[in-house]
C-alpha cells in the first residue's frame, strides 16, 4: 500500500510540474494597464481635489483662487527661503533673470520688473505651481509655502524697464517679459 501511495504522490507532483502550475504565476506577473490604454477614471460628481483647489489654468485663474495667507514678515521670510531654494538659481539673487544657470538658459526673464508686479496673486500662484515654457511645475513645494512666495515676489523692488545694469548682467528686461517670457 505504502508504495501505492508513492506512486500516486509521484504522478500528481509530475503533472504538476509539467502543467506549469499557471495559478502561481498570477500573483507575480499580474495583468497591467498602461497609463495610455484606456481613458482615467473622473472623478465622481461633487467631489474635491485632495489640495480643495478648483481645477484653473493660467488663462482662467481669475476669480478662481485668493491668496489665503497674510503677507506680514513671517510669510514673506518663508517665501524668501523658498525663493532663494528654487528660483533663484534661475531668476537670480534680486530677480534679474541672471542666476547661476541664465547662461545656459538665456531667455530667463527678469522677475523683479513692473509688468510681474502688476499680474495678480492668483495668476502668480498659478504659474508656480504649473509652470510655462522651460519654467517646470513647482507644485512639490507646499500649497501654503507657494502663497507665502507670491508675498516674497510682492517685496521684491521693480527694476526699470532696461536697465543697463540689468541687459549686462545677463536678465531681461519687463519688455521680454512682456513679450511672452515666462518670468
Amino acid at each position: 500500500m505504502s508504495i501505492d501511495r508513492f506512486v500516486r504522490a509521484a504522478v500528481v507532483t509530475l503533472a504538476l510540474v509539467t502543467g506549469g502550475c499557471e495559478w502561481f504565476d498570477t500573483m507575480s506577473d499580474p495583468a497591467d494597464i498602461q497609463p495610455h490604454e484606456r481613458e482615467p477614471w473622473a472623478p465622481p460628481e461633487g467631489s474635491v481635489p485632495l489640495d480643495g483647489l478648483p481645477e484653473y489654468t493660467l488663462a482662467d485663474v481669475e476669480g478662481l483662487l485668493t491668496n489665503p495667507v497674510e503677507a506680514d514678515s513671517a510669510s514673506t521670510a518663508v517665501g524668501a527661503a523658498y525663493y532663494r531654494g528654487f528660483c533663484s538659481v534661475c531668476h537670480g539673487v534680486t530677480g534679474l533673470g541672471n542666476g547661476p544657470i541664465s547662461g545656459l538658459f538665456p531667455a530667463i526673464p527678469a522677475i523683479a520688473t513692473g509688468t510681474v508686479a502688476g499680474m495678480s496673486d492668483a495668476y502668480l500662484f498659478a504659474l508656480i505651481t504649473q509652470g510655462r515654457g522651460l519654467m517646470p511645475s513647482y507644485e512639490r513645494i507646499p500649497e501654503t509655502a507657494r502663497w507665502d512666495l507670491v508675498n516674497y515676489l510682492r517685496t521684491m523692488e521693480a527694476a526699470p524697464a532696461d536697465t543697463a545694469a540689468a541687459r549686462a548682467s545677463g536678465g531681461a528686461s519687463a519688455a521680454d517679459t512682456a513679450a511672452g517670457g515666462a518670468p
